[in-house]
């Protein structure tokens, strides 16, 4: 039956945390509206955010050696939408940073579970499905983005949230159904494995964690920001705004959902030397016009460009040990954390001290240092796939 496995149910997954996603991306100007808050401060909430959902993610294998994912995900699913849902709706500046905080560990919990289940999964089946996994994130980003901002303009945060409440309350259904309770054993075993977190910080993964620190930290930008541009360009038709963060999201689900194939064609190296630049041309373009439709674009441009790196790097990372795969994980996700904590403060800082045009096209500046990052990685390891 079509909604009768795991992999159906984790694919639910996938997409309810996207909803999540687009569902706050997409209503980023009423967010600022209702807590009376400034380019930077908003900036200072998303740091903060994701500075949890770093720590988070470091904890979440802890959390799966007492619960089993099927445990965790039915809790943390209603958490998010719940803390979003406060998020969405306060009006106090205290609310909203207690808000973000705790969304941002619950967001950074279920994205470690959701996906240890589904490379479980995949081992399970036998063959690659992991990137659909994630397109199915990129797609419901997409939608629910421009379905957010339309909602959330018209009704009000409260019509956004309901939208979103459908796609969790899916999600769970299927994970009741679906995930067992034993299906425990990648994270307990790795995370029980002899060799320690410190010993694996070699070169290529900390090289691994810097571009994909640096990756992350810009689609946060086109994620969290690109509603505020396109209202402040065309606050007449503020109802679409959330359109930018849709086609980055519509973009990346469609490279992402033949990712697989694409990566064993040209291998990960090259595929991300050649991808990078469509992101550079798009975060450079919102940097230098001022149109609407022309920025619409640019933001599919950095979608797409961006799609493929971060599973790249993550099957990339997952290889260099292949006695510990979280460790390796672990070690780039934690050299990954500092960038993107603290680029939306400077984002922020820089959008609200000049403009967000500005920030934007230094995201660009970011990733073409990132593409020098990925050669140098590429040397390192002797070849170029």
């Amino acid at each position: 039956m079509l909604f009768s496995s795991p992999r159906a149910a984790i694919m639910a997954v996938f997409a309810a945390f996207g909803a999540m996603v687009g569902t706050f991306a997409g209503s980023v100007p009423q967010i600022i509206g209702n807590y009376g808050l400034n380019n930077a401060s908003y900036g200072v909430g998303v740091t903060v955010m994701t500075a949890t959902t770093v720590a988070a993610m470091g904890l979440s294998g802890v959390l799966a050696r007492h619960f089993s994912h099927r445990h965790l995900l039915l809790a943390l699913l209603p958490a998010s939408l719940i803390l979003l849902a406060m998020l969405l709706t306060g009006t106090l500046s205290l609310v909203f940073f207690a808000a973000v905080i705790l969304y941002g560990f619950a967001s950074g919990a279920t994205d470690v579970i959701m996906n240890a289940e589904g490379g479980q999964i995949e081992v399970t089946i036998g063959k690659p499905i992991y990137t659909a996994f994630h397109g199915s994130v990129s797609l419901s980003v997409a939608v629910f983005a421009i379905v957010s901002s339309i909602l959330s303009t018209k009704y009000g945060t409260w019509a956004s949230l309901l939208a979103a409440s459908l796609a969790v309350s899916f999600a769970m259904l299927l994970v009741f159904r679906n995930i067992t309770h034993n299906r425990l054993e990648p994270i307990d075993t790795i995370v029980r494995a002899k060799s320690g977190l410190l010993v694996q910080f070699t070169l290529p993964l900390i090289l691994m964690g810097l571009v994909a620190g640096l990756v992350i930290a810009s689609e946060i930008a086109a994620l969290f920001w690109s509603s505020k541009l396109l209202a402040e360009m065309a606050p007449d038709i503020a109802v679409i705004s959330g359109l930018g963060a849709a086609f980055f999201g519509l973009c990346n689900a469609i490279v992402r959902f033949p990712g697989d194939r694409l990566r064993a064609r040209f291998g990960d190296i090259p595929l991300m030397s050649a991808t990078i630049f469509v992101a550079i041309g798009g975060f450079a373009g919102l940097g230098m016009t001022d149109g609407f439709v022309l920025n619409v674009i640019f933001f599919a441009m950095t979608g797409m460009g961006l799609a493929l790196i971060c599973p790249c790097l993550f099957a990339m990372a997952s290889r260099e040990t292949p006695a510990n795969r979280a460790a390796g994980l672990g070690v780039s996700m934690l050299v990954a954390g500092v960038p993107r904590i603290i680029a939306p403060t400077a984002f922020g800082a820089i959008a609200e001290a000049f403009s967000i045009r500005l920030a934007f096209g230094l995201c660009a500046v970011l990733l073409l240092f990132a593409f020098f990052v990925i050669r140098i990685l590429g040397k390192q390891r002797g070849r170029l796939s």
